[in-house]
């Protein structure tokens, strides 16, 4: 395959050098709300992603969800506009793949949102009244 086909169908998310964005308030907002019940056995990482996402204003505002199955488990974050890795569960000193990542979209619900990320939004906006 030749270097431009290849950079074309990664559309950007296989940079072998994906810096980390900034913790912003969304972000520590997010995690501030997560607690054991929103907790499957998967961990929090879609559901953080999902939740951030919607709340941060999805593609219109610049973010694309990415997956990637590492060591036989999922994991979900986001990259937002300046290609940036927007992860809310794995710290800045992680040494993941986040080159290896493929932009998916969240899955399909009738309400557009999950319900456990719903649960994270509507405990988000609680917070700010």
């Amino acid at each position: 395959m030749s270097p431009s086909r290849r950079s074309r169908s990664s559309a950007g998310v296989r940079s072998p050098n994906r810096s980390l964005a900034p913790a912003d308030k969304l972000r520590r907002e997010v995690q501030a709300v997560l607690t054991d019940d929103l907790d499957t056995g998967q961990g929090f990482a879609y559901v953080a992603a999902e939740a951030y996402f919607h709340l941060a204003g999805g593609y219109d505002a610049g973010l694309h969800p990415v997956q990637l199955k590492y060591r036989g488990r999922s994991h979900w974050w986001l990259l937002d506009a300046e290609g940036r890795v927007i992860d809310l569960v794995l710290g800045p000193r992680s040494k993941f793949p986040y080159g290896r990542g493929k932009r998916r979209p969240f899955r399909y619900t009738p309400a557009g949102i999950s319900r456990r990320a719903q649960t994270i939004v509507e405990r988000v906006q609680a917070r700010r009244v």
